[in-house]
């Protein structure tokens, strides 16, 4: 049945004065109406809670990553990156959708532009810019209070802590690229099993080289060789 021009404007307004009273224009003029707008305003908060916890737990993983690995002469700013990604995995925090399909594999840009911020504002560690060879990386170097995260770890991941160390170091002597490249295998492995697609070498490697232009640096037979790797040690199961 064909809403008439009368409800539509109805609700219209109806919408129109909860949104006032949401805003504190409009004073509630019942009882019920007072208790959606606390029942609203409490959702909100909690909502607001939890995005602020789960962002916290992130940075305290990485800082988990970078006191484990800061001392590698392999750890960089995208290493660095692909480990938090693999990790938060590890740690089951269902992260996935927020990362972006970026060049260098999955890339949760809003977090991983905040996250030298947050070490330095707590004083766990402060990332330099270091040339060699040519090159320049970051390398992230511990301040007073390194410690400081320890006891947010130890009670936000009690019983992820051997799956998180596992991936660790596994990855802890492992060049950028090939971490890189399980990275992107790795998501790649999530999209199409979340796809309900058949995990087989022939599509991961179809959706790898469709990842971006600068995969094609990559031989297959070196892509599929960090593939059997991570079967090898159980990063995936299929």
């Amino acid at each position: 049945m064909k809403s008439t021009n009368n409800e539509r404007k109805t609700f219209s307004m109806a919408d129109f004065e909860k949104g006032l009273m949401l805003a504190g224009l409009v004073a509630p003029s019942t009882v019920e109406e007072l208790n959606e707008i606390r029942v609203l305003d409490k959702y909100e908060k909690e909502l607001k809670k939890e995005k602020k916890n789960t962002y916290f737990k992130r940075v305290v993983l990485a800082a988990e990553i970078a006191n484990e690995l800061h001392a590698e002469p392999t750890l960089g700013r995208i290493k660095f990156q692909k480990l938090v990604y693999l990790c938060e995995h590890a740690a089951e925090m269902g992260l996935h959708q927020r990362y972006l399909k970026l060049t260098a594999g999955p890339f949760d840009n809003k977090f991983m532009h905040t996250i030298e911020g947050e070490f330095q504002r707590n004083e766990w560690f402060r990332v330099d810019k270091i040339t060699e060879r040519g090159i320049t990386r970051s390398k992230y170097v511990p301040l007073a209070n390194i410690n400081g995260y320890k006891e947010y770890y130890a009670r936000y991941f009690e019983d992820r802590q051997h799956s998180i160390r596992y991936v660790i170091d596994l990855f802890r002597k492992q060049k950028s690229t090939f971490t890189e490249i399980a990275a992107t295998l790795f998501a790649c492995f999530v999209n199409l099993k979340n796809a309900n697609h058949p995990i087989v070498i022939s599509k991961l490697l179809e959706e790898f080289y469709k990842w971006s232009e600068r995969k094609t640096q990559f031989k297959e037979d070196e892509v599929v060789s960090v593939w059997n790797w991570m079967l090898e040690k159980g990063l995936v199961a299929v």
